[in-house]
This record gives C-alpha cells, structure tokens and sequence, in this order.
C-alpha cells in the first residue's frame, strides 16, 4: 500500500487493520519494551500507524519518535495520545533516512510488507540505521512458515468435511506471487512474509546480532473463514525479532 492508501483507511484503521500487539496474549512485546527500557533514553515507533503503541514507548523513555507514511494516520495517533508530551511525530517514508536522531530502542510492527525486493532493503537498513550502538531493534514480520503451515490446516479441514483430496488442496490453494520470495496475496495485497532465518541473515548484513526470535500467535479466525473454534494449536503466528545493534554506522 502506498500513501494514499494508508490514507484512506486512516478513519478506519482500528477495525480494518490487524493490531499485533492486542493479540500478543503473552506480552512479549510489553516485556521487551520493558527490559530495554531508559527512562533517559530515546526509543522509535516505526510504522506507528494510528499509534496504538506509542503510549507503550512513551511510558518507558524519555523521547519518542513516531514515524509513519500516512499523515491522516499521524493525525489520528497524535490526537489519541495527546497525553503525552514525550512524542514527537515525524511524516516520513521509511525507504529514505529517517529525520531524528539515533535511538535506544526501535520499534518495528508488519511495516515491512511490500513487494518490491528493492524498497525492503532500503526500508531495513534505515530501520536498522536509526538505532545507535549499542540500541535494540524490536522487529516484528509475517511469517513464512506459518502462511505456509496454515495452508495445510486448510486442507485438513477440507478433508475433514469431506473433501477428496485433490478438492480440499484446490479449495485450500493461496493466490501467490513469487511464493519463493515469500509474497503472498493477502486481501488483494501482495505482502511480503519472512523466514526465521531470512530475518537473522538480514539483520545480520545491516550490523545486528540477533538475541531472539519468537512467535507471536493470533487466532485461526483471521485467515481462515468459518474456523472451528477448537482447532488445536500450534496457531498462526507472526515472527518477533528482538537484535542488538553491534556496527558502529
């Protein structure tokens, strides 16, 4: 989506836009926020939307830089969290630098979805480059394994309303784009999903040192229509990557 679009749907952006950090029934993100926490320091929410995460940075150090491509959802963010007084918006496209200072800690939830190989690379090496030495990059991305594993579960479900098998795989079959690459069609969009190890060695190549990775789960319900309420787990989930910047530029 470019600026228009993240535009358009400023105004209905809580109901239209998957929110990662309600569904992290564990608070893993809350938790990292919190051990990387400096009351002094400076942290960045990139991606910010309509600021559902701002107050959550904000809490935990001194100055916030929020930054999103949509001004009308800048606006929106900046009028729900008018409380505080430690954030500073900034309307910016993620694929060039970015206008503040390094920060301490950076916050990164599914901004980098878009297609182009080209626009991500640039996108992840401003990212990575706005944290200073030293500073933590909190990453969050669609995973790979989980559009792929869901697709299975389809065809299991299929077959469990019996389906043949060559009905249920059909039925079951994504619309995808260069599936290899990871793009995968979601909601007419094609999105851009990672392997865990695509994540580390990406990082790695931007100057970081990855200390984590984990799964973020959310409910079958958002990618599969009429999902049995007790299908078993593992659940689809989003990969959280939690890396320490090392290189000093």
């Amino acid at each position: 989506m470019d600026e228009q679009a993240w535009d358009d749907v400023a105004a209905t952006f809580e109901d239209d836009i998957f929110s990662v950090p309600e569904h992290d029934r564990k608070q893993k993100i809350l938790q990292r926020v919190q051990r990387y926490a400096k009351k002094d320091g400076s942290a960045a929410d990139i991606g910010c939307g309509i600021g559902r995460t701002v107050p959550m940075l904000a809490e935990h150090f001194a100055t916030v830089h929020a930054t999103d491509i949509s001004s009308e959802c800048l606006s929106v963010a900046e009028k729900r969290n008018a409380r505080y007084h430690n954030v500073v918006y900034h309307h910016a496209d993620l694929s060039q630098p970015l206008p503040f200072p390094r920060v301490d800690f950076a916050l990164c939830i599914n901004v980098l979805l878009i297609a182009s190989r080209a626009k991500r690379q640039a996108m992840m090496a401003n990212m990575c480059a706005a944290v200073k030495p030293g500073g933590h990059l909190l990453l969050v991305t669609p995973a790979l394994e989980s559009a792929l594993y869901a697709s299975h579960r389809l065809v299991q479900l299929n077959e469990q309303r019996g389906m043949k098998p060559a009905v249920a795989q059909r039925k079951a079959a994504r619309e995808t784009t260069k599936l290899d690459m990871g793009i995968v069609v979601v909601n007419g969009a094609p999105t851009k999903h990672h392997l865990k190890e695509e994540l580390a060695d990406l990082l790695m190549q931007e100057g970081m040192e990855v200390l984590e990775i984990k799964k973020i789960d959310y409910p079958w319900a958002y990618i599969l229509e009429d999902a049995p309420p007790d299908m078993p787990a593992p659940m689809p989930w989003n990969w959280m990557v939690v890396a320490v910047r090392t290189a000093p530029s």
